[in-house]
């Protein structure tokens, strides 16, 4: 889209208004959607895109700079695409962070995909979204002037995408030339679990059930030498029993668990005795970091090494 230049006031308040405004339009689409087997059609459209992240870089006709990575998902029951883009945020093009939210949506009552995009610069656009075989055009209002973006299909990762007046299948004037090209992403990797070896498995386990009051869940076949505890989401703590392995106990290999409840933790180490110290040892001491995160460190019953700490996590 075409260069903004507005005031450096609002893209201050960006992430806030745009956090805002897609709840609020998400809330407005879940009482609203009508048609879901029509919208999920119209949105199959967008399959070559979903799932990926998309980088481009050109220049504009005036000379200024263009780089853009977006990334397009499925929400709501695939009811609905959304684009989360990063870009330049300032007039200087010197800084480069999130910068377009958007959401596609087949609008049952006029029967044709639309779109908003929450821009770091002007708030909101809207517009129309059409599709020709594979290519497909975003147009909305710039100013006086309708202003059409397309993405024109090349193959499964490359897209050929122009700025400019479009009008009856044909560029009247482009003011942005380059391409899309989807980044390959390694292997999407979740982080999925950590591990510490024990010998009384029912003592540690206790400790990490009733002292840090993590939810055990059921090992799939083998009770007798494994406890699973979940911390977040999917992911796990395992404990696997061994009698014979020697246990090595560095502190600089250790779990690390973060909460907003830390003086409370703190306070609960403290009733059921249960040391604790900073990084350098100093008993009930707290380590904070140089970013302001707090730090504590305990050892469990068979003296693993656990970081606490007050790192913030969406």
């Amino acid at each position: 889209m075409p260069k903004q230049t507005k005031s450096k006031k609002r893209l201050n308040l960006f992430q806030n208004r745009t956090n805002t405004g897609l709840i609020a339009l998400l809330l407005i689409f879940i009482g609203s959607l009508h048609g879901g087997s029509a919208q999920k059609n119209e949105l199959h459209l967008f399959e070559s895109l979903v799932g990926k992240t998309w980088m481009a870089q050109g220049t504009w006709g005036d000379g200024t700079k263009f780089k853009q990575e977006v990334t397009f998902s499925y929400a709501l029951d695939n009811s609905l695409v959304i684009a989360k883009s990063l870009g330049f945020t300032n007039k200087e093009q010197t800084k480069y962070g999130p910068r377009n939210h958007g959401i596609r949506k087949y609008d049952a009552a006029s029967q044709s995909l639309v779109f908003w995009e929450f821009d770091a610069f002007d708030g909101v656009t809207t517009g129309k979204i059409w599709f020709e075989g594979k290519n497909h055009y975003y147009q909305y209002v710039y100013g006086e002037q309708a202003i059409t973006d397309g993405w024109e299909y090349v193959d499964d990762d490359t897209y050929n995408f122009r700025v400019g007046s479009f009008e009856d299948g044909k560029w009247n004037q482009i003011y942005l030339e380059t391409q899309f090209i989807a980044i390959k992403q390694a292997y999407n990797f979740h982080y999925d679990h950590y591990s510490f070896l024990v010998k009384d498995l029912a003592k540690t386990g206790d400790f990490y059930k009733n002292v840090l009051q993590l939810e055990e869940i059921p090992h799939p076949s083998d009770t007798t030498n494994f406890k699973w505890f979940k911390l977040n989401g999917n992911s796990q703590l395992h404990l696997i029993r061994k009698d014979t392995v020697p246990m090595v106990h560095s502190k600089s290999m250790h779990l690390c668990l973060a909460t907003t409840q830390l003086d409370e933790l703190i306070d609960t180490l403290k009733m059921n005795n249960i040391p604790f110290s900073d990084w350098e040892g100093n008993a009930n001491g707290v380590t904070l970091r140089a970013d302001g995160v707090r730090q504590i460190y305990i050892q469990d019953p068979e003296n693993n090494w656990v970081e606490i700490n007050t790192a913030a996590h969406n």
